[in-house]
This record gives C-alpha cells, sequence and structure tokens, in this order.
C-alpha cells in the first residue's frame, strides 16, 4: 500500500484528474510519465490513485452520469488541505469566493468542498481524517 502523509493546513496536497475517459487517461499519463496507477483502497468507486515512489500525490476518477446531464469538461483539480472544512468555506465566501459543493464527508478520507477564489478559479479543500 502506497503511503500518504497528513500535510499542513494551507498546502497544495493532491491533484486530482477528473476525466470523461478513464481508461485513456491512466494509459496516457502512465505511458507518458511511468506513473503507477493502483485502485484506491478507500472507496469502491473507480479511483485511480497516482503513485509515484512509494507515495500516493494524487488521483483520477471519470466524469459520469452522476455529474448530472451537464457535466463539466475533463480537468484536473487542485486539493489544498486546512485544519477546518467548514470554518473554511465561510471564509472563502466571506472573502469574495464561492462554494460550488458544500463541505460533505468523504468516508475514510475526511471532510472536503469544491470552491473558488474571486476571479472564479476553482480547487478543493480538504479536511483529512484522523490517521488511525
Amino acid at each position: 500500500m502506497a503511503e500518504f502523509e497528513v500535510p499542513k493546513a494551507g498546502e497544495v496536497c493532491w491533484r486530482e484528474l477528473r476525466t470523461k475517459d478513464l481508461a485513456a487517461a491512466q494509459e496516457f499519463y502512465s505511458t507518458l510519465f511511468g506513473w503507477k496507477l493502483e485502485q484506491s483502497k478507500v472507496t469502491d468507486t473507480a479511483y485511480k490513485e497516482i503513485i509515484n515512489g512509494n507515495t500516493a500525490n494524487g488521483g483520477m476518477m471519470a466524469i459520469d452520469e452522476s455529474w448530472g446531464p451537464e457535466p463539466p469538461p475533463s480537468h484536473w483539480a487542485n486539493y489544498i488541505a486546512v485544519d477546518d472544512a467548514d470554518a473554511t468555506a465561510e471564509k472563502i465566501t466571506a472573502n469574495g469566493g464561492s462554494v460550488h459543493v458544500p463541505p460533505f464527508d468523504a468516508p475514510g478520507v475526511g471532510r472536503m468542498a469544491m470552491v473558488a477564489d474571486p476571479s472564479g478559479a476553482g480547487f478543493a479543500i480538504i479536511q483529512f481524517a484522523a490517521m488511525a
């Protein structure tokens, strides 16, 4: 199993490809960069962790029908670690940003939200669950 060290608040800590063709993305990136891609052990859905050395530092997931009738195009998302996802989401809106998906629990991972800065640049925040 790949290692993962819980980052400090404020660190960009995870990069996630959200793609309309997961199989093609896996082939492209593993061939291009030699990435090892493994099925995540924290979810039953098709979520591939990007393993470099023995460290997980990103993931890939499919954009499918669960994204609704007008899903976004394929894109990369960056996650920033926070101490409190709910309080950070409030600070984002108080400072002119927006919350696209309010904080929610991701079992086995933590609490996260999809947000944007005042210019509309999207990113995600994540409050990691205590590592057992």
